[in-house]
């Protein structure tokens, strides 16, 4: 049986951080995403010269495994090639101790997306010269990659595949960079083959073609960049709809609005560049961005329009200079000393196809990048097959040839459905999150005195041990979202699993604390139910599943449980019902057949209390509720675990789409800017619950989990 693993060597695992990767100094750990971590780090060189750097490197677990090793390497090996002023720029390629690792430099400026938000947030629009001036130089960046050949001067075909604001950095001296070439393909075969059935790229931001899975030339950034061009001129959002497929079906109807409809002071000229990146044909569009960008410049000079880098530089330090200022304060420090959690957050953004959700109604961010894989199932076509079902069934109702109705829907849950790349997890740290640094920072003292009043903003809670405890344990957040929010924040802890979604879905609580499987059979069945935030989870964003049996029983292997009762917690639970059921399933029994009976334990705790007394002959929980058990007068030492059943992602705040803007926006910065540390001076809150934060994620995270749900079958209306 494997042995239980100490708190001492959890703490280790999780906190440890190595101080030298080759000759770069890490100075403090920025995040750990699917694939790999990220550092700010100072590179040392000779004669004591130094700089900041950005150092990526692949996770310690995933560095043996050749296909995880590939996808982080292509983007190196792509981006490492590119030497241009307007693309982000990578030092160095390395490999220690039998780990990759990338070098990239360091940018202090804000995204594209960034410069959007806080400039909706003033009331402002963006200046025209502005505007102009920091596509006419992405334009360059993306020219220079789409020109991009091998060491014998062959065209290597780039395709960027992810333009879109958050990819576009804007630093403070007026320059643009492009960034994550995460998911950017080369169209030589010679050089790269293509993964059949998969559509890369934001929803929000793809190309027809893109949509409907056909080849992809360098047209496709273009349209991209249209889409970029027009948002940053209207303030407004082109493709962004409810759902993927709403998205989709957006840019594929080809109805573009003219930028004049919403901003009267648009040059006809500059229009007319807008909407021709934006034909839906490509052979309509401009053949490079070059053309596109001396189409635009000529535009803004026949229309008096300044293209300058100063203007972008002085814009940036108007609407964001005392953030950014701060941030390069924070900077500096980690040179002195190791940065609070509240610190990293403040230095991290994540852009490209690392970009989460801030589901507001203005110029938010949408999906991740995502790798649709070709097929949900062994009866279902690829969701880009769908779509060209779906647009020949609309041809066909539009010339008289039927109605098409079996091919223009796809399942809600479906929709919902994400798979991210894991290579793509470029991160540059050079611009402040807005979310992040608002007015909740460190003034602990005035907000204590804040006076809670006005509408409430309950949270549930699904009861995954004792009530009492978690009740217990979960206070202080309460009490710390009522001083951020100013607004009553009653805690409400639903009967059972279903019962939790059952109350954010009839508005009993503005917001929900659920189970990853909860929430992923939620949203399969009802699409305005939204992911908010993440838990943080002992610093990490992800935990484990443990099958527990009694020590002493002779229990040795999974097949000795064949025919036996086991202690599951509730039919919604990931660790305590689903997660099992696949662990069987994978070790090629039928989960049915192979279990002999059930006992529904209701929660985690009682799971280990049924399994001590004899109810069941193994019991499935999660690592925090196995690691915190004997807190609780549950005699761990009596059990151990068989295996772990599988990796989960943390419990997450969910939220109903219609949630007010304002409501949203208080939650989302009080979670965020949540640290027990600064609030509690202890590392986490909870024995068992071990909240050290909260974290900005997408529902990619549970695109396993939603294949497990797939599989078993589940479904709310059948509980």
């Amino acid at each position: 049986m494997l042995a239980k693993p100490t708190e001492e060597e959890r703490v280790t695992e999780v906190e440890n951080t190595p101080e030298v990767i080759g000759r770069y100094e890490l100075l403090t750990r920025l995040a750990t995403g699917g694939m790999a971590e990220l550092f700010l780090a100072r590179e040392r060189g000779l004669a004591g010269l130094e700089r900041l750097v950005v150092i990526k490197r692949i996770l310690p677990h995933l560095a043996d495994q050749p296909s995880f090793v590939e996808m982080f390497l292509r983007e190196a090996r792509i981006v490492a090639r590119l030497s241009h002023p307007n693309v982000v720029q990578i030092y160095e390629l390395g490999q220690e101790s039998n780990s990759y690792h990338i070098a990239m430099e360091y940018i202090h400026g804000s995204t594209v997306r960034e410069l959007l938000l806080l400039a909706q947030k003033d009331d402002l629009m963006m200046p025209l010269g502005v505007t102009v001036t920091v596509v006419e130089q992405a334009c360059r960046g993306l020219h220079a990659a789409h020109e991009l050949t091998d060491l014998d001067g062959k065209p290597l075909g780039l395709v960027h595949r992810d333009i879109s604001p958050h990819n576009l950095m804007c630093t403070t001296d007026g320059h643009v960079k492009l960034l994550d070439f995460g998911v950017a393909k080369s169209t030589s075969a010679s050089v790269e083959a293509t993964y059949s059935g998969n559509l890369k790229g934001k929803f929000a931001y793809l190309s027809p073609e893109q949509c409907l899975h056909e080849p992809l030339d360098r047209r496709s950034d273009i349209f991209a960049m249209g889409i970029v061009l027009w948002e940053m001129i209207t303030m407004r959002r082109l493709f962004k709809r409810k759902t993927e497929l709403d998205m989709m079906q957006a840019v594929i109807g080809g109805k573009v609005p003219a930028p004049g409809r919403f901003r009267e002071d648009v040059p006809e000229a500059i229009e007319q560049v807008v909407l021709k990146a934006l034909a839906r044909e490509r052979e309509d569009r401009y053949e490079t961005a070059e053309e596109m960008r001396a189409d635009l410049v000529e535009a803004a000079a026949a229309s008096d329009v300044e293209v300058e880098e100063n203007r972008v530089g002085e814009f940036l330090d108007t609407i964001a200079g005392e953030r950014l200022a701060e941030r390069q304060a924070t900077v500096e420090s980690a040179c002195e000393r190791e940065l609070t959690r509240a610190e990293r957050r403040r230095l991290l953004h994540m852009t490209g196809t690392s970009s989460r959700s801030v589901n507001d109604e203005g110029l938010e961010s949408d999906a991740t990048s995502v790798e649709r894989p070709s097929g949900m199932d062994a009866t279902t076509q690829t969701p880009a097959e769908q779509i060209q079902a779906m647009v020949k069934a609309d041809r066909q109702r539009d010339l008289g040839g039927g109605n098409g109705a079996g091919a223009t829907r796809i399942d809600s849950g479906r929709r919902k459905k994400r798979v991210a790349i894991a290579a793509a997890i470029t991160i540059v740290i050079g611009a402040l999150v807005v979310f992040s640094l608002g007015v909740f920072g460190d003034e602990t003292d005035e907000a204590a005195a804040i006076q809670v009043s006005g509408e409430p903003l309950p949270l549930g809670w699904a009861p995954t041990i004792d009530r009492e405890v978690l009740a217990e344990e979960v206070q202080p957040l309460h009490e710390y979202l009522e001083r951020m929010t100013g607004r009553p924040v009653p805690l409400k802890i639903a009967d059972d699993y279903a019962g939790l979604a059952d109350m954010l879905r009839d508005g009993e609580v503005a917001a929900a604390m659920m189970p990853p499987t909860l929430f992923v059979v939620t949203i399969k069945n009802d699409p305005s139910i939204e992911l908010l935030v993440m838990r943080e989870f002992d610093g990490t964003a992800s935990s484990d599943g443990h099958l527990l049996v009694r020590r002493g029983e002779g229990i040795r292997s999974l097949e000795d449980l064949e025919g036996e009762i086991f202690c599951f917690v509730d039919r919604v639970s990931t660790s305590g019902h689903l997660l099992p059921r696949n662990y069987i399933r994978r070790h090629g029994h039928d989960p049915d057949e192979f279990v002999g009976n059930v006992h529904w334990s209701g929660d985690h705790f009682q799971g280990m209390r049924d399994l001590l007394s004899g109810k069941c002959e193994a019991a499935a929980v999660y690592s925090g509720a196995y690691l915190s058990a004997d807190e609780y007068d549950i005699r761990t030492g009596q059990v151990g675990s068989l295996a772990l059943t599988g990796e989960l992602p943390q419990d997450v705040i969910a939220v109903r789409d219609d949630i007010a803007d304002d409501d949203r926006e208080l939650l989302l910065r009080a979670f965020l800017d949540f640290d027990p540390q600064v609030e509690y001076g202890i590392r986490r809150l909870g024995k068992n619950q071990r909240i050290t934060g909260f974290l900005e994620r997408d529902v990619s995270d549970f695109d396993h989990l939603y294949e497990v749900v797939i599989t078993e079958g589940l479904d709310l209306d059948d509980l």
